[in-house]
């Protein structure tokens, strides 16, 4: 039998709804609320861990959906003709999640 992913979910008081709680953590760690647009990543691809060294906050979907089709590829064995500019999503960096904001 396969396990199941478990998505954490917390409810916000104040709105009065249930959010993700990566999206919660991100927000107090920016100390400030994320913007519509803003996609939420997780570096190792699990999105049950919630460390702050695995979060990354990116400006949006597509660029996430960019992001993630360069990694695939990577997996697969393809270069990338630009490998510096994924070296932000790839690298194991410790720090604040506001360091990993990419414009």
């Amino acid at each position: 039998m396969r396990k199941r992913k478990v998505y954490r979910k917390v409810r916000d008081k104040k709105a009065g709804k249930v959010r993700s709680l990566h999206r919660v953590l991100a927000e107090q760690l920016l100390a400030r609320p994320l913007a519509p647009g803003e996609i939420v990543h997780h570096r190792d691809g699990d999105s049950t861990n919630n460390d702050p060294a695995n979060l990354l906050v990116l400006p949006s979907q597509r660029y996430h959906a960019h992001i993630e089709y360069h990694l695939r590829c990577a997996k697969r064995g393809m270069p990338s003709l630009f490998p510096e500019l994924f070296r932000d999503v790839t690298q194991d960096r410790r720090g604040t999640l506001f360091e990993s904001v990419i414009p």
